[in-house]
């Protein structure tokens, strides 16, 4: 049944793709143009500089690639779910997934894929193949890179889900469901720009921050073991907790039937 349900989910997403064509092109066009101005901007930083609080302009490039492929890869499996989840619940329209023989939150959260943020993601991938090259990485730092982009990605993906949840309890709910937004572009910076006290509340408290920042801290061999089994803690405990708000939700849900 979950197979079927994937292929089902796989081939409804390429058919929204072939029918909204142009619109899947802008949004490719406009991911990119936001990456590379992030690109632009690291290079204008480091024009007179060598390093900036110990970061090389190659380490700050390195992390705003990241953190634009951690963002690519929400975007491509969950954000079109998330676009469509807050409506979805307003409107009432919530009660063919919930007597449908699945999991009704793994269901939403895996609603439809965005193929032109998949576009997106292989450029970013590809770019971030070629920084790395001037990396002398191990197998190990290459595996803990890539699963801490996987996690931070996740981490996003749980912030989202918690602030579209809202929608069961507020009807205008876009101050807070925007939140995760403003967050991530918080955290795609190197975290020593920002004062401790700041630096600890997304470190150990929403830990988008570190999540972000952590690959990077791997490829500069920097410790880093004690932040990556805390962002897998708080992304299990974070799952059911999010789990627990989306069942409360439901029993609040009102059909439009």
């Amino acid at each position: 049944m979950t197979i079927k349900l994937f292929k089902t989910l796989i081939s409804h997403s390429i058919q929204e793709l072939l029918i909204n064509r142009q619109t899947a092109m802008i949004s490719f066009i406009l991911g990119l143009i936001f990456y590379l101005l992030e690109v632009v901007a690291g290079i204008v930083f480091f024009e007179q500089t060598d390093t900036m609080l110990g970061w090389s302009r190659h380490d700050y490039l390195v992390l705003v690639t990241t953190a634009s492929t951690i963002s690519f890869l929400y975007q491509t499996l969950f954000a079109v779910s998330h676009e469509n989840l807050t409506e979805v619940i307003l409107e009432g329209e919530l009660d063919h997934s919930i007597i449908r023989p699945v999991d009704s939150f793994w269901y939403y959260a895996l609603y439809r894929l965005d193929f032109s943020s998949a576009l997106n993601l292989l450029v970013s991938s590809g770019v971030l193949v070629y920084l790395l090259k001037d990396y002398s990485l191990t197998i190990e730092q290459t595996m803990m890179f890539i699963l801490v982009i996987l996690l931070a990605a996740y981490c996003l993906f749980l912030l989202n889900q918690l602030a579209v949840s809202v929608s069961f309890w507020k009807d205008n709910a876009n101050s807070i469901i925007g939140l995760p937004e403003y967050l991530m572009e918080f955290s795609s910076r190197p975290l020593v720009v920002y004062p401790g006290a700041v630096r600890f509340i997304f470190t150990w408290c929403i830990p988008l921050l570190i999540g972000v920042n952590l690959p990077v801290l791997i490829i500069r061999q920097e410790s880093y073991w004690l932040n990556l089994v805390y962002l897998v803690i708080v992304n299990l405990l974070g799952t059911y907790f999010v789990r627990f708000v989306w069942d409360k939700g439901l029993k609040q849900y009102v059909s439009a039937n």
